[in-house]
């Protein structure tokens, strides 16, 4: 698409989620009307380039608190008179907390100006939680008025926090752009979570472009692992360190945003990581040889979950099968490994891609392999089936099935059924999975782990 045309795209996209808001009949409820905004910008942000990294360090628990660095709109982004929707935190409310916990989150806004009526009109359809921000406070509001917006502000998020309803809040109280981002926490939210009996996990969102037009830029959001207050020893909002910790918290934001918006989108920084532990056992015996995407690469327990294996991990996140194929000869530069274990094709089926087509590229790739390990046993993981990708389940299913029936027919290729295990009466187990319905956690991967060692055990490894 048209440079262009990508921005009106988006931007009409984002003019029809404020018009369904804006012109929604009186009978409509704030939650359906969040529920309507969610939906609308999720499609918006369809239409164009946009990264979501870090979704396993999701909690599990809704009832969190989702902290973001608060980034300015592009002026073009405009959807109605000196009016414009905060791109991050409508995205982190529909790509996150709408797509993972199956909420909208509370959202936290300041009140508006008496002349911003656009602003007036579309916050109170959808009913977000109002406080007074500094920068943009009327002259004649009161002190007293103020320290009531702030009270009804502590007494709601705690409220929705105990019905496990999420709350998006940016600690800055104003927005920069990535450049400058982020600006100073204020205490306020943090204050909020210590004085819990139950403390929230504060889960940072770090955003990254999205005061540029998405012709220039790709819209990120990495999740950071979820904390709370007690890990820094921080048990009431009067701690004499409450300062220290949000200064750390801030500091650490810092280098975050640096770190995401220079971040590229070929793996180049997860390649150099890679490839010191190649050359910590560039001449080991008998290696072998995990490769693939996330599924690899979140492995933490593979070193003791075979402890007789001479193990590598070299799995790295949201690789594509071209990907894998590109690095091979970067990374296995070691002598002949005893086997390699796969986990690939599941990225690409979000590229449209047909089973065919993906299959032909997994045999594409073991080729290779053969060609470079001609004595190198070679084990296939099924592609998983799960909550994210039900949509592409048929897929998956024909995939595994063409990979088996390839497999049959190789001398030294093993396909790991790992799919029939994930799944009970045609549903997917999510007691395997993270929070995001796509990663496994620790029993998943103690499933994996059991049918993988019936197949080493199976080729005599």
């Amino acid at each position: 698409m048209q440079t262009k045309k990508i921005n009106k795209v988006f931007l009409e996209a984002l003019k029809e989620a404020y018009r369904g808001v804006i012109s929604s009949d009186q009978n409509s409820t704030p939650k359906s009307t969040r529920i309507l905004v969610a939906e609308k910008i999720k499609a918006a942000f369809e239409l164009i380039n946009y990264q979501i990294k870090g979704s396993e360090n999701l909690p599990y628990e809704s009832g969190s608190i989702f902290i973001y660095n608060h980034l300015l709109n592009h002026q073009y982004l405009t959807v109605d008179t000196n009016f414009q929707l905060t791109l991050d935190s409508h995205f982190i409310s529909s790509k996150i907390l709408y797509t993972y916990y199956g909420i909208t989150g509370e959202r936290v806004v300041r009140y508006p100006l008496p002349e911003e009526t656009n602003h007036k009109a579309y916050y109170d359809a959808l009913d977000y939680t109002k406080v007074y921000s500094k920068a943009f406070t009327a002259p004649q509001t009161s002190k007293e008025k103020i320290k009531a917006a702030h009270e009804n502000f502590r007494i709601k998020t705690t409220e929705n926090l105990n019905k496990q309803k999420g709350l998006v809040f940016s600690p800055e109280g104003n927005s920069y752009t990535t450049e400058n981002s982020p600006g100073p926490f204020k205490k306020g939210i943090f204050r909020l979570a210590a004085s819990l009996k139950k403390q929230p996990y504060i889960v940072p969102l770090i955003m990254s472009g999205f005061d540029k037009l998405p012709s220039e830029a790709i819209y990120k959001c990495e999740i950071m692992p979820a904390f709370k207050m007690s890990d820094y020893g921080i048990n009431s909002p009067d701690h004499p360190e409450m300062e220290n910790v949000i200064q750390t918290i801030n500091n650490q934001y810092k280098v975050w945003v640096k770190a995401l918006a220079k971040k590229d989108v070929n793996f180049k920084d997860e390649i150099e990581i890679l490839k010191k532990r190649v050359n910590a056992k560039k001449n080991s015996e008998n290696l072998v040889v995990f490769y693939g995407s996330s599924s690899i690469r979140l492995w933490k327990s593979l070193e003791t979950d075979f402890p007789t294996l001479n193990v590598l991990n070299l799995g790295f996140g949201g690789a594509y099968i071209d990907s894998l194929i590109h690095y091979f000869e970067t990374l296995f530069t070691f002598k002949a490994p005893k086997a390699i274990v796969l986990y690939l094709g599941g990225n690409d089926l979000n590229l449209g891609y047909s089973a065919e087509k993906i299959v032909e590229m997994i045999k594409g790739f073991i080729t290779t392999i053969r060609c470079k390990f001609p004595n190198t046993l070679v084990f296939n993981i099924s592609i998983k089936p799960s909550i994210e990708r039900i949509e592409k389940m048929e897929t998956i299913r024909k995939i595994n099935g063409l990979m088996q029936d390839f497999s049959d027919q190789q001398k030294d290729l093993f396909q790991v059924d790992f799919y029939k295990k994930m799944m009970k009466d045609g549903q997917v187990k999510n007691e395997f999975l993270l929070r995001d319905g796509l990663h496994l956690n620790n029993e998943g991967y103690k499933v994996l782990k059991d049918i993988l060692q019936a197949s080493f055990s199976q080729a005599s490894i």
